[in-house]
């Protein structure tokens, strides 16, 4: 993928979670509770979300994002012995209510000419709160969640929900995404795809389609 290759693109379709909205907030109070254990419980956290959703998609065993993200949690805290329930309450809200990563704002601002879509593993309620919250309503015309379907990311069902729903082929469409698996998932299933790559992060030994790599959304 070139980016001379990018304005004959109709529809841009961003991933929400670490592309668009931030996922790695810590308050002091969280700190103040976790202490040294902190960095480890955000580190399982993460993974194991992501984790089941694939294992999920495995059994056939669908549930909201919410539920998921919670259990993960739920099971990091157990891992690092802290019971308090009062990290539910500080680490939920960055799903449940997100913030928008710095200059994403401006990003989308300058895609106006473009179809600009939402696809996420995140539940309706999430994506709604977030672009809601940070302003970017406006500059959104599509939400696509997982949840219309039933079926988590990278399956080659998530992807094509997004072409039925829009009744548009792949080749109008350039998929952005800062997860490697999703990009991977993406480009596999046939959509152009822009790895936003903002922490330098080694390719992982993935299979990748076509793909274009960037550090962030300012460089288009």
């Amino acid at each position: 993928m070139k980016k001379e290759n990018i304005s004959s693109k109709s529809i841009f379709v961003f991933d929400a979670f670490g592309t668009l909205f931030k996922t790695s907030e810590i308050e002091a109070e969280l700190q103040n509770i976790a202490k040294d254990k902190t960095d480890n419980l955000l580190s399982i956290w993460r993974k194991k979300q992501l984790e089941y959703t694939w294992l999920r998609n495995q059994m056939n065993k669908y549930a909201p994002f919410s539920q998921v993200t919670k259990e993960a949690l739920g099971y990091s805290m157990r891992v690092n012995g802290l019971k308090n329930p009062r990290i539910f309450d500080l680490l939920l809200p960055i799903y449940d209510s997100p913030n928008l990563i710095g200059g994403v704002r401006e990003a989308l601002n300058s895609f106006q000419e473009k179809t600009i879509c939402i696809l996420s593993n995140g539940t309706r309620s999430m994506l709604e709160n977030g672009v809601q919250k940070t302003g970017i309503v406006n500059l959104v015309n599509h939400i696509f969640s997982v949840d219309d379907i039933g079926i988590y990311k990278p399956r080659k069902e998530v992807y094509q929900m997004t072409l039925d729903q829009l009744n548009v082929p792949a080749s109008e469409v350039l998929f952005f995404s800062s997860n490697q698996w999703d990009v991977s998932g993406a480009s596999i299933f046939g959509l152009d795809a822009v790895w936003v790559n903002r922490n330098n992060e080694v390719r992982e030994g993935l299979p990748f389609g076509n793909v274009l790599e960037i550090r962030d959304l300012d460089e288009l």
